[in-house]
């Protein structure tokens, strides 16, 4: 078998066993899912360059409220793309809070293809294009699943130069190659080729240094019954952090339900963390 041969097949064991919501198999949609405006939410079209050249698109939504409290940038998570993920926060206009969300290249109408490199330069591009055109204030950086890895290396890359109020985490995960292998490890077929996660993986893009955050206030968010990230992983970015830093252990949660579940109580909860954190 050729080197070429034995590559192909060794990466493709690896993007079968990476079948997750968090795999880095990437699964982008250029298909518009939701309307906004049908639950009543206007959303500005935003675009921007980064330095591959390639276009990112967003949506901005205003708070329609008359005391603005601050300002999200929103890093979904794999799959599909904006026009889905933007309802987990879709509550928040009505808060007092405006909010950002983008999609990585490849994503919806965001030119190129999805990589950790690009992803990471659609995220500082995202934050700088709110500071320059929106809000110059300490923004909010909030990361749900595999745009929780993005938005720790995107704070590490920025935070001497732009304020950030808060950083919050939501069921994610700190290394590339630690969850390739946890998801090689789920299927008996690909179970003994896990420490190829960390040939085929790179942590290059990673966060690294995750206590490098401090002393920006760094909330964790993880439901302890979420099969595609484990909850581990979750308690290891809180681990590494240094204080101020809290972490929510959602017993009855699941993968993206924190503010869809529970009776809708971790919405309130995040507004009241906001509000200690002004």
């Amino acid at each position: 078998m050729t080197g070429m041969s034995l590559r192909f097949l060794l990466f493709s064991v690896l993007a079968f066993g990476l079948s997750g919501c968090m795999s880095l198999v990437y699964y982008p949609s250029e298909k518009t899912f939701f309307d906004p405006a049908k639950v009543g939410l206007l959303k500005e079209e935003v675009e921007f360059k980064i330095d591959s050249g390639e276009t990112i698109h967003a949506w901005w939504f205003l708070s329609p409220q008359k005391k603005i409290k601050g300002t999200f940038v929103f890093f979904h998570g794999n799959a599909e793309n904006l026009t889905s993920h933007f309802a987990n926060l879709l509550w928040l206009p009505q808060a007092g809070y405006n909010y950002l969300i983008f999609d990585y290249p490849g994503y919806g109408r965001s030119t190129g293809r999805p990589n950790p490199q690009g992803n990471l330069k659609a995220g500082i591009a995202a934050v700088d294009w709110v500071a320059k055109n929106k809000d110059s204030g300490p923004l909010i950086i909030y990361g749900q699943s595999l745009g929780g890895n993005v938005a720790l290396r995107t704070v590490l890359e920025i935070k001497e130069r732009q304020p950030i109020r808060a950083v919050i985490i939501d069921s994610s995960f700190p290394s590339y190659q630690k969850i390739a292998a946890r998801k090689l490890s789920h299927f008996w077929l690909t179970w003994i080729f896990q420490p190829l996660a960390y040939v085929l993986m790179s942590d290059t893009y990673a966060p690294k240094e995750i206590d490098r955050i401090s002393p920006i206030p760094l909330l964790v968010i993880h439901g302890q019954q979420d099969i595609q990230v484990e909850p581990e992983f979750g308690d290891e970015i809180y681990r590494q952090a240094k204080e101020p830093k809290e972490l929510w252990k959602i017993q009855d949660g699941f993968h993206g339900s924190t503010f869809w579940r529970h009776d809708l109580v971790y919405r309130q909860k995040l507004l009241d963390y906001l509000d200690a954190h002004p």
